[in-house]
């Protein structure tokens, strides 16, 4: 249901037209991504990543990636975010950041567990990056129901 719940978002986004996204991103820049992490991307966020790079809509911000610059950047770059929490908490290699919560927590992909899709779930992380608990079984059901959320 992964990549079902991320086309209902994109339904989402597309029926109110609103959002402001950084803009798709080329497969050469995703890979280069992962690379500086040293992990591999599930597809939705994959997906995610390669049609709005990042962005918020509904006032909820998605982490991604803004361009080639992942050490000197800001938010919503998740590439950055993610390596620099590495180096202040001790945030787990295996942790991308791809949401905040606005209390200090953050929401990312935990690539430590795949699915039989190639998915990884989506974990609540605490402000010093311990895990708290599951929250979705994937980022497209993560970014669908946030979404969804953020709409009522």
């Amino acid at each position: 249901m992964s990549m079902n719940d991320y086309l209902s978002a994109l339904e989402l986004i597309s029926e109110t037209n609103e959002g402001d996204f950084e803009g798709s991103k080329p497969d050469t820049l995703i890979e280069a991504a992962e690379k500086t992490l040293n992990l591999k991307f599930p597809p939705t966020y994959k997906r995610f990543l390669k049609e709005f790079g990042c962005g918020d809509i509904y006032g909820e911000e998605f982490y991604g990636i803004i361009n080639e610059e992942f050490v000197n950047s800001g938010v919503p770059n998740g590439i950055w975010l993610t390596l620099n929490e590495r180096h202040n908490i001790g945030l787990s290699s295996e942790l991308v950041i791809v949401h905040t919560s606005g209390d200090g927590t953050y929401h990312a992909i935990d690539t430590s567990k795949v699915g039989d899709s190639g998915e990884n779930p989506i974990v609540l992380l605490s402000p010093n990056g311990e895990k708290i608990k599951d929250i979705s079984e994937d980022f497209g059901k993560f970014f669908y129901e946030t979404l969804r959320i953020a709409l009522q």
